[in-house]
């Protein structure tokens, strides 16, 4: 098989479309996540360095071959070209007796030997696990959480190791963090993982033994769930790349009580720090959404409790086929620290870990210096927030609009959802419902939605947009309802402070969530003072309220942008 092969034109031109070849951007696929049951096969583009890997890729593609057995025949063709094997009609043989033991553990696949001869790329650090994730389908990836982390970004998580440093990764995958760590690692006797995945142990195994190939050991990889296992070693550096939403069983749920939220990555941050020493630290790759969505607080809780938190850097979109953003986690088993330094995109800063033991809802807040000052100073003055005098509900939950909406206005009332609100009014809607209280999902009171006066705001928007309703309109459940109880204001000023950029402002740096949640709307700071009832207030009135100064003020403007 020559070096260079062909791939086909179609193949050529799909891969151009999706930046993966001939292109000058950063090679990510822009694609759904989340789909369980998706077929298709997502090349990661953030996973290779070298366009003769995917031009291999596209011969391996066209074998009608299991899995399984392309990837031990891979592993064959790398152990032979790392002189650690010899290959004769299917068979294996080795003076290393770990190496064989590994083979043979994994040898009732078949040897394909097109896939023996292939000159494989010199300059992959993983290929056996881009492979595998490239043969692995969206929905299985989605199920399992898996999804191999960029080596620029396992460098950043490595920093720390020491040539004697006892390294985990308690969920290795293919062994990609393991590899980088043996860079540094004088003994592979002090590099462990575990993951519940055979086919990715097994690479990992490969993996390890060929970056040690001129010792002989067993490597301490664990086709195990590392959540259930009685770990009882202590280790210096932990880092990983956990699974995101992956299903969790049932005993590995009752192991971990702090953790309400039954996610995944939470339950491998507190497992990891049971296995950490003194002054271990703990590196950790995670979505976005660790950072303030409300079902997180658990986990943000445990680490204020029992880290400090050295560093959050926002990695942006890095994983084909993941829109969300990503993070990485710095955490420290020493305590005497409280400063964090935070990267991202536009800045660098660093505030006191304090800060966010006062946050809403423990946030982890990236912010900057001006940021933090800024917000301070708000809290600072006195004020009053939207407590549980004030009225809340959601809009109309009826099971199936299909069944009780239309265009007809024969039908029956005009109903609206969160399109039609925009700030400080509704819309006009061409939706009717048939609403027969009785016979839908979840409603509120009816004295609720025929209140004389009340607002309504979207309730999925990463902004605040509240409108004024005195005509008795009814909802549904894309928008949520609040009769604030305010004292000295007025239902029309509490609506001019909700659609304020300061409040935009807050609501955006400390909370930041996608769901606008009645816990952070009754966070918010309303001066503690009495108005004119008929006072109208504005934007420029609200600063003023706070004292803020004209740079503060402009500053916040260009953020809310």
């Amino acid at each position: 098989m020559k070096k260079s092969l062909l791939i086909s034109s179609a193949t050529r031109k799909n891969w151009i479309r999706l930046n993966i070849i001939d292109q000058d951007s950063d090679k990510k696929l822009k694609s759904r996540a989340n789909k369980t049951k998706s077929e298709k096969r997502i090349i990661p583009g953030e996973y290779f360095s070298n366009r003769e890997t995917i031009q291999i890729l596209d011969y391996i593609l066209s074998l009608d071959f299991p899995l399984e057995s392309i990837i031990y025949s891979l592993a064959l063709n790398l152990l032979i070209k790392n002189s650690m094997i010899t290959c004769q009609n299917g068979k294996t043989f080795t003076d290393n007796k770990y190496v064989q033991e590994i083979l043979d553990d994994f040898s009732n696949q078949d040897v394909i030997g097109e896939l023996l001869s292939v000159i494989l790329p010199s300059d992959e650090i993983d290929y056996l696990g881009f492979i595998y994730q490239c043969l692995s389908t969206e929905g299985d990836k989605n199920i399992k959480g898996s999804y191999y982390t960029p080596i620029n970004v396992i460098e950043k998580c490595l920093q720390d190791v020491g040539e004697n440093s006892t390294f985990l990764d308690p969920c290795c995958g293919g062994g990609s963090f393991l590899i980088c760590a043996s860079k540094y690692i004088k003994d592979p006797k002090n590099i462990y993982g575990y993951d519940i995945d055979k086919i990715a142990c097994f690479i990992a195994k490969i993996n390890l033994l060929i970056c040690y190939k001129d010792k002989v050991f067993r490597p301490n990889i664990y086709n195990k769930n590392f959540l259930e296992c009685e770990i009882d070693k202590k280790f210096d550096i932990i880092a990983t790349n956990p699974p995101w939403g992956a299903k969790i069983s049932k005993s590995s749920k009752k192991y971990f009580s702090e953790i309400l939220s039954n996610e995944s990555f939470s339950l491998f941050i507190v497992k990891s720090s049971s296995c950490a020493n003194e002054n271990a630290k703990i590196r950790f790759v995670l979505p976005e959404s660790i950072l303030n969505v409300k079902t997180h607080q658990d986990v943000r809780q445990f680490i204020l409790n029992n880290f400090h938190i050295k560093k959050i850097e926002n990695l942006g979109a890095i994983f084909s086929g993941v829109m969300s953003n990503v993070v990485l986690i710095s955490l420290d088993k020493d305590l005497n620290n409280t400063q964090v330094k935070i990267i991202d995109k536009n800045f660098q800063s660093h505030l006191s870990q304090k800060f966010y033991d006062k946050n809403i809802n423990n946030n982890f807040s990236i912010l900057s210096s001006a940021d933090v000052e800024i917000i301070n100073k708000i809290y600072s003055h006195k004020y009053k927030t939207l407590d549980k005098a004030s009225i809340w509900a959601l809009g109309i939950v009826t099971g199936d609009n299909s069944k009780w909406i239309t265009n007809n206005k024969e039908f029956g009332e005009k109903i609206y959802s969160g399109k039609n609100i925009q700030k400080g009014f509704i819309s006009e809607s061409d939706k009717y419902i048939d609403y027969k209280r009785e016979n839908f999902q979840q409603v509120a009171a009816e004295s609720i939605y025929r209140a004389g006066e009340k607002l309504v705001y979207k309730f999925i928007s990463k902004r605040l947009v509240f409108a004024y309703d005195d005509n008795q309109r009814l909802f549904l459940n894309s928008a949520n309802v609040l009769i604030p109880k305010l004292d000295g204001y007025s239902i029309k000023q509490v609506m001019a402070f909700l659609n304020s950029t300061l409040f935009q402002y807050i609501y955006q740096k400390t909370m930041g969530e996608l769901k606008v949640l009645k816990g952070n709307l009754m966070q918010l700071p309303f001066p503690d003072m009495n108005f004119d009832k008929k006072e109208e207030i504005n934007d420029e009135e609200i600063f003023k309220l706070f004292k803020l100064s004209s740079s503060e003020i402009s500053y916040i403007k260009q953020e809310v942008k």
